[in-house]
């Protein structure tokens, strides 16, 4: 029987590249009459795999009643639920908390645990129940009424592990842990706190009280007790870690805050079987915030382990509110920036909706969702971008996952700036981490690495404070700076330097370490010039661009060894932009904070990468296009995003050598506020392996694996599609379109399908 593993970034099962495409279908919130429906409805929909809470409020309402068969309410048959996915062919994924948040009264916790243990709820500080009644997760009580509940829970899922043959494929250990902390920025301060995680030396505050890197312990010492207890019991490795963090701003969502959650688990991240993944809800997806995805991808990717799969545990297909209301287009489009950075697996959540029995939900009856699939079954419009995007994945997804997003530079992710979930112990602190937090957001966040997104330049991340950077690797390093970083992480970024890299920071140069304490090793290392006190609002020249607004600056004093590449104009003067040689590397200070407010921010950014060497693997001849190029073994793949409300047409322009049998320059066009995934340069057709695809200009799926048709998905201009096949191609055997209008030619070897303009064009249909 197949089983999971993970390569490169990837699921693999029974040894094949796998692209999780899964959706989030509560069975307690169904009928179960619907269940076989339903779960129909998610296989016609492209889906391959299931995701479910298994609330242990549901399943164990008294300590003494315990239910997975529907004896005490229909809803609770978790058995047969998971029948009715095997028998329809669904992997299933649980998440079977303790906590599993899901709109539920008391995030999935019986009652009758508060009730019964209220030891158990963490405290404020003045020894008050915690504002949210959230756990001491470590508290002994609280793990062994968890243990119990992994425990009987397995005695029934057992045949239904994949490994014993049955559909469960994956499992979360517990969700967002921390969560509860950050939004009501009141961490556990129960008095015996310190006896559950003795905190080494540094991991207390000034007033005695833990710190964040406390925490980060004690959230990895919960979750390697979950993990533990899993594996003892047989649960299949390896464990999904949900990771919490995008915003919701009342009409608009925001991933800014993402990196908390990431800080938060960042030693969980270290766990041996177990990898983080992303809760990912950025509303309305438009240019000015598709960047929050990119960033939550690639931070992912740096804080787990080497080749974790690249998976979102809950992305986005609905609001639990009907506010920011969500269009196909906000589905279309997340799902693709995500993809083009290097996602290799997603969980609609909610795919279906649903309702809350026996008053289990914390906000009413009603658990709508804005799901793609309605509780009766009615398909809302985003169901058929889901049917799509779930064609293009079972075609194309073997190679998808075999595949990297082909980067043109590594930005840093320096996870302590986002340390703020615990409030600081002493003013000075305070003051610190609130010049942290107002610099991460504007000048790191949404200006220096928002610019390089929007410059059409792939960014690849490094956590800077955990891994070795290696020239030989990432040659050019791009890192959002304040005053403040540790003495180990300005070391590793000198080393980086002296022995060949490139490295560009900013807008600040560090002088002190986290506590504010004095510390000028990258500056000392380096020889750089000292930076002078930081100005506000001036006006700079950089490169060739005059009149720059900088709302933050600061310059550095006159070294006749530093190439002066920009100078603020006024109200004073000096340079601010330099580059310095160190060793076989350099630096490029960056002391003006670009918070992206005007265009010409963006092109200074292209200007600066060209200067500093960058040469991107992929350029659009329309700016405001994004475009991104994965490669593997089995071909390359390039996404195209049009984020504008009109039409878009580009010449997209590939860097020499990205793949001798593509042409070097395509033309496309694309609708308003939709994408197109493009494979090129010999990625194979899943159902004839001879077949493989050189270019093309629209979209392909396959609609019948067995008849082998192709289906090329034109609009309304002309295009074309080139085809080979290894066996040879000859007049007798060529394809042929079974609908539409168009030529097939063979053309030095290989099948050319072209067509015209057309006002009402159908997809064509091509029989191989």
């Amino acid at each position: 029987m197949p089983v999971l593993d993970t390569q490169n970034g990837a699921f693999v099962i029974d040894g094949h590249p796998w692209f999780a495409h899964a959706g989030e279908c509560h069975y307690f919130r169904l009928d179960p009459a619907r269940w076989p429906s339903h779960l129909r409805t998610l296989r016609e929909l492209g889906i391959t795999m299931v995701g479910t809470y298994v609330p242990w409020l549901w399943h164990q309402p008294e300590p003494d009643i315990y239910d997975f068969t529907g004896q005490t309410h229909p809803r609770r048959n978790l058995l047969r639920f998971l029948d009715v996915a095997q028998d329809l062919g669904l992997y299933v994924f649980i998440r079977p908390g303790p906590y599993v948040m899901a709109e539920l009264r008391n995030e999935g916790i019986p009652s009758w645990i508060f009730r019964d243990f209220p030891e158990v709820l963490a405290q404020t500080q003045d020894g008050a129940p915690h504002p949210n009644r959230v756990v001491s997760y470590l508290h002994p009580h609280f793990l062994a009424l968890a243990d119990n509940w992994y425990r009987r829970l397995n005695d029934a899922l057992m045949p239904y592990y994949r490994t014993q043959g049955g559909p469960i494929l994956l499992v979360q250990l517990d969700n967002e842990v921390g969560m509860l902390n950050w939004v009501s920025q009141t961490p556990d301060r129960r008095p015996d706190i310190g006896e559950m995680l003795l905190p080494a030396d540094g991991e207390s505050q000034a007033d005695g009280t833990p710190n964040g890197y406390f925490w980060r312990r004690y959230h990895a010492r919960y979750l390697s007790h979950l993990k533990h207890r899993a594996q003892e019991l047989g649960f299949p490795a390896p464990y999904v870690i949900n990771v919490h963090g995008f915003r919701d701003f009342s009409i608009y969502s925001r991933g800014t805050d993402y990196p908390i959650g990431l800080s938060q688990l960042a030693d969980a991240g270290m766990l041996a079987d177990t990898f983080l993944s992303g809760d990912f809800y950025p509303g309305k997806v438009t240019f000015d915030s598709f960047h929050d995805l990119v960033l939550a991808v690639a931070y992912t990717t740096a804080m787990n382990p080497p080749g974790a799969p690249r998976f979102s545990a809950e992305f986005q297909s609905g609001r639990n509110k009907d506010r920011p209301r969500l269009d196909p287009s906000d589905l279309d489009l997340s799902a693709r920036v995500t993809v083009a950075h290097g996602l290799n697996g997603l969980n609609w959540y909610m795919l279906i909706g649903g309702d809350n029995p026996a008053d289990i939900g914390a906000f009413g009856y009603r658990h709508d969702w804005q799901a793609p699939v309605a509780k009766d079954g009615t398909l809302a419009p985003s169901a058929k971008t889901v049917a799509h995007l779930g064609a293009l994945f079972a075609t194309f997804g073997e190679a998808l996952a075999t595949s990297q997003p082909v980067a043109d530079l590594a930005i840093g992710f320096y996870s302590p700036y986002y340390m703020s979930e615990v409030p600081a112990g002493t003013e000075p602190a305070r003051a610190i981490m609130a010049t942290i937090a107002a610099e991460r957001e504007a000048f790191h966040f949404d200006g220096l690495y928002r610019l390089v997104i929007a410059a059409n330049l792939t960014p690849t991340a490094i956590a800077i404070d955990r891994a070795e950077v290696l020239p030989a690797r990432h040659p050019q390093l791009w890192v959002g700076t304040t005053e403040y970083l540790d003495p180990a992480t300005q070391e590793r970024l000198a080393d980086y330097v002296i022995a060949g890299g490139i490295l560009v920071m900013g807008p600040r140069l560090p002088r002190y370490d986290l506590d504010g304490g004095p510390c000028t090793i990258l500056r000392d290392r380096l020889a750089l010039p000292a930076a002078n006190p930081t100005e506000r609002q001036g006006f700079a020249r950089l490169l060739t661009w005059d009149s720059v607004l900088c709302p933050s600056y600061t310059t550095f004093q006159a070294d006749p060894a530093a190439e002066v590449w920009g100078t603020v104009e006024q109200p004073s003067s000096g340079p601010v932009l330099i580059k310095k040689a160190a060793g076989r590397g350099h630096v490029v200070m960056l002391g003006c904070a670009l918070p992206y407010l005007y265009a010409y921010d963006v092109e200074i950014i292209r200007s600066l990468a060209a200067k500093t060497g960058v040469s991107p693997t992929v350029t659009s001849s329309h700016r405001d296009l994004h475009v991104t190029r994965r490669s593997g073994p089995r071909g390359q793949f390039l996404s195209v995003m049009n984020f504008l409300e009109t039409p878009a047409e580009t010449t997209l322009t590939l860097a020499a050598g990205s793949n001798a049998a593509a042409s070097a320059t395509l033309e496309v066009r694309v609708p308003p506020r939709s994408g197109l995934l493009l494979p090129y340069g010999g990625v194979p057709l899943p159902f004839a392996s001879a077949w493989s695809i050189l270019e093309t200009t629209v979209e392909l799926t396959v609609e019948n694996s067995a008849e082998h048709r192709l289906v090329i998905h034109r609009g309304r201009e002309s295009g074309h599609v080139r085809l080979t096949n290894a066996a040879g191609t000859s007049p007798t055997d060529m394809p042929r379109l079974l609908q539409g209008q168009g030529q097939v030619a063979i053309t030095d070897g290989q099948v050319f399908v072209q067509w015209k303009t057309e006002d009402a064009p159908q997809p064509l249909l091509l029989l191989l």
